[in-house]
């Protein structure tokens, strides 16, 4: 029987497409248990910038930093991209809201999350990749 992760991205790519998907997984996937881990050790503050309930905010950083830990290697990539392009599309539509702009030189955007949404959605949509433990595993 094959794997969902065969059924879904077969073959999964190689190469030079392989080594593009491993770049991207690991940058975006760093970032975020950089991020996930800065928001878990000062919650009280990300939960002031973006005025969200205690349960939110933690659920949020979590996340942030086990889906990135999860890209990092590659495994239950899928999932992992997913779930960062949902903090990331709450965090753009919040930041949209409340009037910051697209690109500021100067201050707050929503450029960065915005990247990341974009971004976490390629890799939820081409794979993990051939140098993944998703692919070592065929999960």
């Amino acid at each position: 029987m094959d794997s969902l992760l065969t059924l879904l991205y077969e073959p999964l790519p190689g190469g030079r497409d392989g080594l593009a998907l491993l770049l991207l997984r690991v940058l975006i996937g760093m970032a975020f248990v950089f991020h996930g881990y800065g928001k878990v050790t000062g919650i009280a503050a990300f939960m002031a910038e973006f005025q969200m309930p205690r349960g939110v905010a933690v659920f949020a950083a979590y996340a942030q930093l086990a889906a990135g830990a999860l890209l990092v290697v590659g495994l239950g990539t899928p999932l992992a991209a997913a779930t960062i392009a949902g903090t990331m599309a709450v965090a753009t539509g919040k930041l949209h809201g409340r009037g910051e702009p697209w690109i500021s030189p100067h201050g707050h955007s929503y450029e960065a999350s915005l990247f990341y949404l974009v971004a976490s959605v390629a890799v939820a949509l081409l794979g993990p990749g051939a140098y993944s433990l998703d692919a070592l595993w065929r999960v």
